[in-house]
């Protein structure tokens, strides 16, 4: 047998398709969890902290999206009060769903 032939029998073998992928998806859907009711007091802090940011601060943001937590970190680049929508980096967060700004 050639060597070129040989690797081909170790090539990696997926006897069904999607199933890693689909594997992946059902893990982060059971791995989902309930939003965190934020006290007044961080209420607070949050607003505050919001209204002193500006275009190009950078910041680290937690914020909560589809049973998730998530953290990003960049420059914000828009502070849209009437949507209620922050952008760090590219991605789109709305007031509702921050958790902290630091």
């Amino acid at each position: 047998m050639p060597v070129s032939e040989r690797a081909k029998q170790f090539a990696p073998f997926a006897a069904i398709s999607g199933l890693e992928e689909a594997l992946a998806a059902k893990e982060l859907e059971h791995s989902s969890r309930a939003r965190i009711e934020i006290l007044e007091d961080a209420a607070e802090a949050i607003n505050e902290r919001l209204s002193s940011l500006y275009v190009g601060d950078v910041v680290e943001v937690t914020y909560y999206s589809h049973g998730h937590y998530k953290t990003v970190k960049g420059s914000v680049r828009d502070i849209d009060a009437h949507r209620r929508i922050l952008v760090v980096g590219g991605t789109e967060i709305h007031f509702k769903d921050l958790y902290s700004i630091k």
